[in-house]
């Protein structure tokens, strides 16, 4: 597996694509596979299809993002693609339009996709050597809604998916992905990759139990939202958890997410918000009836470590590394003055690796928040 990674900060979409691919060491048509991560100030439409014209024999996808980082740092307002190339690799991407109404629409197009990069729907050992690459526009909380229709369609549930949700900046909520030059603003993109060589998926969150449970008496999954918690205003029992008053609570949310447990592990649920009828909005669907764990903030540097290590003992020579971070971990590492120290890691640990600062983390079966999620891939 070889990988590159070029990036641009010039805003003329021409100029940009020219320079990317000025940098770029192999021939434009020797790429299998092409990813790029693109701050919303581009005109992402156009620069999806402008992408798509220079790598007409690769399968090119692309999404918008909340910050971009490469071994140059983390950066906003940049461009960055990443190429992917094996001979012993076989790639095949699919687009899904209209995700948050009609997912189930390109049912035969994931179907196709997936057999024509050779994996079999329902072979229970699909798993094993090959995986998918998703990216999911924000604003419409679909992320949850394609992860079930992908696995209804590959019926294996050990298949591995590392994903996220499209980010963006600034006040206008939008977001962009896009596959071979079609984009969209609400639907889905998602890469099979089917490989011989080792490949790691893995997920990172920076919290840790607090040992103090809350039960889910009331919520709307749909609309992400907690009424009651155990039976209470879901923001005055939060505050209560807390020690302080719900005004206070109100800013200590990003130090102190949900833990939903699923299939015996805690993944994180950010909060949105505590809003003035006393309700907690959240991230990510949380369902009545379940309990939740109370989480605080960690050393980061200590879990990037942990992490950084673990891919390491699994990928001895990573040759393709693909980084998804929360957009609020990002703004925390900012906060804390160690996002010169969380590069540092990641430039000690993978030769070549790029990344972006999503608004939601998909690691198989299951939608977060405030985590990382990393692949890599070796010999």
């Amino acid at each position: 597996m070889e990988q590159e990674v070029v990036s641009t900060r010039n805003k003329s979409i021409d100029s940009a694509i020219s320079e990317l691919c000025g940098k770029l060491r192999k021939s434009l048509n020797s790429y299998q596979a092409v990813i790029f991560l693109a701050a919303i100030d581009y005109d992402f439409p156009l620069l999806s299809q402008k992408i798509k014209e220079k790598f007409p024999n690769a399968e090119v996808l692309g999404t918008s993002t909340a910050g971009e980082f490469s071994a140059d740092g983390f950066t906003e307002g940049s461009l960055i693609l990443t190429t992917m190339s094996d001979a012993s690799t076989k790639v095949k991407g699919v687009f899904i339009d209209h995700a948050s109404k009609y997912p189930i629409a390109y049912k035969s197009d994931i179907e196709a996709a997936l057999k024509e990069c050779g994996i079999s729907i329902g072979d229970p050992n699909s798993h094993t050597n090959a995986f998918a690459i998703e990216f999911t526009n924000a604003i419409y909380n679909a992320e949850e809604t394609i992860l079930s229709n992908f696995y209804a369609i590959i019926k294996n549930d050990k298949f591995p998916l590392a994903g996220a949700t499209a980010g963006y900046t600034g006040n206008t909520p939008k977001s962009f992905v896009s596959y071979n030059g079609k984009s969209t603003q609400d639907g889905s993109v998602m890469l099979f990759v089917k490989t011989r060589c080792k490949f790691d998926i893995r997920q990172e969150d920076i919290f840790n139990t607090t040992g103090k449970q809350i039960y889910v008496t009331k919520s709307d999954t749909m609309r992400r939202e907690l009424h009651t918690l155990n039976g209470r205003p879901a923001a005055t029992v939060y505050a209560e958890q807390l020690g302080v008053s719900e005004s206070q609570a109100a800013e200590q949310t990003f130090e102190n997410p949900f833990g939903r447990f699923v299939n015996g592990s805690i993944h994180i649920a950010a909060l949105a918000s505590l809003t003035a009828d006393k309700k907690i909005t959240t991230f990510a669907r949380v369902t009545p009836n379940t309990t939740l764990e109370m989480m605080h903030i960690g050393d980061a540097l200590q879990k990037a470590d942990q992490t950084c290590s673990g891919i390491k003992s699994a990928i001895p020579h990573p040759k393709f590394t693909l980084l998804m971070t929360c957009i609020t971990r990002t703004l925390y590492f900012d906060r804390s003055g160690m996002k010169g120290a969380i590069i540092g890691k990641y430039k000690n640990t993978f030769p070549t690796f790029c990344g972006f600062s999503c608004y939601g983390e998909q690691i198989g079966r299951i939608h977060c928040n405030q985590t990382l999620v990393s692949l890599v891939i070796g010999d």
